[in-house]
């Protein structure tokens, strides 16, 4: 899928998410807030304009970008999971098969992960967040660091995309979040 169809996925859930979340001033989004957010993404000035682009963003919140991101990378990792599956159909070599098979099971982790965010941020644990996003880098980099055949190539590229897309985002949006908390 292409970076496009991506930012606007993930505009278009965070629009929706901050319209249903209630802004409490103590977490509202400062200037500063969004530019720790975007400074250290590899497409920082796409997301600082997509998340200033909204008229609503100052009344917005860490917690409701947190939940957003959290949404968006259990989204990204089923959808790789999905194609793990499709290429392990299409190859008969067994060493292919197990790259796909490991990579299966830390997507697993990744899912179960995002269901522990979940469960931190509506208990108020945020740190917890910030700790179950860096364990979806690692499990992702796991994931990055088995695969090697060149039947593999449509799924290092997903891998890559949903790193760099939706599980640095969650990263850099949960750091945010632990400042508040």
């Amino acid at each position: 899928m292409a970076p496009s169809f991506y930012l606007s996925f993930l505009l278009s859930l965070m629009l929706t998410i901050l319209f249903i979340s209630p802004a409490h001033s103590q977490y509202t989004l400062s200037e500063k807030v969004l530019n720790d957010i975007c400074s250290k993404h590899k497409h920082s000035p796409v997301c600082l304009k997509a998340l200033q682009s909204y008229p609503i963003t100052p009344l917005a919140h860490v917690i409701g970008l947190t939940k957003i991101s959290i949404n968006q990378a259990a989204v990204a990792a089923n959808k790789t999971i999905e194609l793990m599956a499709l290429l392990k159909r299409k190859t008969m070599v067994p060493s292919y098969v197990a790259q796909y098979e490991i990579c299966h099971e830390m997507y697993v982790n990744i899912i179960d992960q995002t269901e522990a965010a979940k469960k931190a941020l509506k208990a108020g644990h945020y740190e917890k967040v910030f700790v179950a996003a860096a364990r979806i880098l690692t499990y992702n980099a796991d994931c990055s660091d088995e695969l090697g055949s060149p039947d593999s190539v449509p799924l290092q590229e997903m891998n890559k995309r949903v790193y760099n897309y939706y599980f640095k985002t969650l990263l850099r949006v949960s750091n945010s979040l632990t400042k508040i908390g």
